[in-house]
């Protein structure tokens, strides 16, 4: 059915964005955060911070710098029916299983009082390969891929007990997707299933810009409360897919969404131990995109706390939870870049094409000083698999597995 390609078109746009675990966002880009379950409003985690809360740069010593990366592993699934002319009802597994993010970050001072910090991080990315899976199956031989990566300069001040910081974000996204699909046809017509051709409009690349501020003060010397902003970040994908199947390659506007964060840490005295609980408000309803396939809004919460074992090992361990933006929705019909979608034709988007269903993550990392100058950083995040089902015909899970390993060095 025509609506049927409409469907698949559309799926393909979300699929290949189902990469991180809160929505679409990774709940921590450095390892130590990952490590303690995403944390890092309340108090700082190492060059890390210049992302998640630029004011507690200035707390760290010298000259640091960090390169890392996390492979991210996840199992998607997805099936359709048994419905006349949408699948049988039998399982795929996306092909797709891994993912390898980049972290690079820095930090020195200016002056006693100021210092600034330079990061870029991998956020998003992933992707589902459905090729070779039987056509009756209604998965239409998806194939789809998504970079998404920040570049993040920071500067951060520091008055008596008070942290200040703000950062330019410079956001460079890159997009690719195909899918099997018939040519369009009138209205009330069935598609002619001889005529279907993969379609996909290639890599498509553009840059966004926003910004972030942050402010953190010490109740006490071990006791530190912050709060955090990160403005919504906009990157509109030209020529990307054939959505409508008119021959004409479409353009997709998305937006990152804005977000915002409060925390509160603290420092035993001995300094033998640490814990931090953040909340996060993630703005889906509000950024583009989102908005039109009724995306809730996201409460985060993460608790993380670390343990030093010795001079030169430290344990950490945390816990991350954030309902669903899409959890037990109904959809509803929408208008989405001019063009008019049924309600199912969102939700089918929504429930196979981004199955952005993970909840609840438990982390686990350690600390390893190898020199006075060299350091090591491990972090494994589990995310139990959650199945989601809408319109009775539609279903798919997603399970989650990422180890992520950072290289320190202090001067």
């Amino acid at each position: 059915m025509k609506s049927m390609s409409k469907i698949v078109a559309v799926s393909v746009l979300t699929a290949s964005v189902v990469y991180a675990t809160n929505g679409d966002n990774m709940i921590g880009v450095g390892t130590q955060s990952r490590a303690m379950g995403g944390i890092g409003v309340g108090m700082g985690v190492g060059t890390d911070s210049v992302f998640r809360n630029p004011a507690w740069i200035v707390d760290l010593d010298g000259f640091n710098a960090s390169f890392g990366a996390t492979a991210f592993m996840p199992t998607v699934k997805a099936k359709v029916g048994p419905a006349p002319g949408l699948g049988n009802g039998e399982e795929g597994e996306s092909k797709s299983d891994l993912s390898m993010i980049p972290t690079v970050s820095h930090s020195d001072h200016i002056n006693e009082n100021l210092s600034y910090g330079v990061g870029m991080f991998g956020v998003s990315g992933m992707g589902v390969d459905y090729r070779n899976e039987d056509p009756q199956k209604g998965l239409a031989n998806m194939r789809t891929s998504l970079q998404y990566l920040r570049f993040v300069p920071s500067i951060s001040y520091k008055y008596e007990d008070w942290r200040f910081g703000a950062g330019i974000s410079l956001a460079y996204g890159a997009l690719s997707m195909s899918a099997w699909m018939p040519d369009g046809v009138p209205p009330g017509q069935q598609p002619d299933p001889t005529t279907a051709k993969q379609r996909g409009g290639g890599l498509s690349e553009d840059f966004g810009i926003g910004v972030q501020v942050g402010v953190g003060y010490y109740v006490m010397p071990n006791l530190s409360v912050g709060a955090y902003y990160q403005s919504e970040v906009a990157t509109e994908y030209e020529d990307v897919f054939d959505f409508n199947t008119d021959g004409i390659y479409d353009s997709l506007k998305l937006s990152q969404p804005a977000e915002a964060g409060i925390g509160i840490g603290y420092t035993s005295e001995c300094k033998c131990y640490t814990i931090a609980f953040d909340y996060r408000r993630i703005m889906w309803s509000d950024a583009d995109g989102y908005d039109a396939f009724g995306w809730d809004d996201q409460d985060v919460f993460a608790i993380g706390g670390s343990y030093n074992v010795n001079d030169f090992l430290v344990l950490r361990a945390g816990y991350n939870y954030a309902t669903s933006p899409l959890h037990n929705k109904t959809f509803q019909a929408a208008n989405v870049g001019g063009a008019p979608f049924q309600a199912f034709n969102v939700a089918y988007f929504n429930t196979l094409g981004f199955p952005a269903y993970s909840d609840t993550h438990y982390t686990a990392g350690l600390s390893y000083e190898l020199s006075k100058t060299t350091g090591i950083d491990l972090a494994y995040v589990y995310a139990p698999e959650v199945t989601e089902t809408s319109m009775q015909v539609l279903e798919a899970s997603n399970e989650q597995q990422s180890v992520s390993a950072t290289l320190r060095f202090k001067f």
